[in-house]
């Protein structure tokens, strides 16, 4: 199998030994029960099925290689069968085909973290890495994807959990509230794409000593050691699409990326036509 818009995945193609794993994070409490699901070298381990209605994903990264959620819902009749023999016959018509629901953002080994998606129709979906391998082969082609069946919903609908604040997702930039501060610690944050082109907000926080010209750089000439440390997010989602991403973040400097192709642009990472922002995440005694 060809890597399917292999521009899409310009940041993970290579990752630096040198870049230790940061400690795992802690996520704050909340009403919802997670679904726990662990990803290793090469399959996902977790239920094989949910009831339908927002849903708390717990994504951990059990491997030895980065590997991400990404949660797609198949059209009627398609099976995973079908959707990797169609990704044999015409990759991009195929990937078209299905939703993007979201998930979990790149992670390294060690690293886990909650996002909360709404599952809002009954129907198969497909749990996927196509984060691509040393070689540039996607993790599904060798075995990284899995199916997930989500049943009808219960009597009781569950509520999704209370967000700090919103990101929008628009052509091509992450719009955060005005004067927002972002400070350290555990908090919720409600991802909205507001497209019309699908989107994610994968974060990264950058590596010691590095800057936003080390990042410019890395995307225009991705060679040698990553200038950024994975640290989850948001995965890609179809427009009118919501998450709500669960962080506990250190103070620091970070970057929120949508690498997502664009389709009216030549299959253009959405980075590339600026959807790339650098955030600080401020000491809570700073606030004084």
């Amino acid at each position: 199998m060809k890597n399917p818009a292999s521009a899409r995945f310009l940041l993970p193609l290579i990752l630096s030994a040198a870049l230790t794993t940061p400690a795992l994070a802690q996520h704050g409490a909340h009403s919802l029960p997670a679904v726990q699901i662990q990803g290793q070298d090469y399959q996902y381990s977790g239920p094989a099925s949910v009831p339908a209605g927002w849903t708390t994903l717990e994504f951990r990264n059990t491997g030895q290689e980065p590997h991400h959620l990404q949660l797609v819902r198949l059209p009627d009749g398609m099976t995973q069968a079908s959707f990797l023999a169609g990704l044999q016959a015409n990759e991009g018509a195929t990937l078209a085909s299905v939703e993007m629901v979201g998930g979990v953002g790149m992670l390294l080994p060690g690293q886990s973290q909650q996002v909360t998606v709404n599952l809002s129709e009954p129907g198969t979906y497909l749990e996927l890495c196509l984060i691509p391998d040393a070689n540039g082969v996607p993790h599904l082609a060798l075995g990284m994807v899995k199916t997930l069946q989500v049943a009808p919903a219960g009597a009781v609908q569950a509520q999704p959990p209370q967000a700090d604040f919103q990101v929008k997702l628009v052509d091509y930039g992450f719009e955060l509230p005005r004067g927002v501060t972002v400070t350290e610690g555990p908090q919720v944050w409600e991802i909205a794409n507001d497209g019309p082109e699908g989107h994610e907000m994968t974060v990264f926080r950058l590596a010691p000593g590095k800057t936003m010209e080390d990042v410019n750089a890395y995307l225009k000439n991705p060679e040698g050691a990553m200038p950024l440390i994975p640290l989850g997010g948001a995965q890609a989602m179809a427009k009118g699409r919501v998450s709500y991403l669960h962080l506990d973040l250190a103070p620091g400097e970070y970057v929120m990326v949508c690498m997502v192709p664009s389709p009216g642009h030549q299959g253009a990472p959405h980075a590339v036509l600026g959807m790339l922002r650098p955030f600080t995440v401020a000491a809570k005694t700073a606030q004084r």
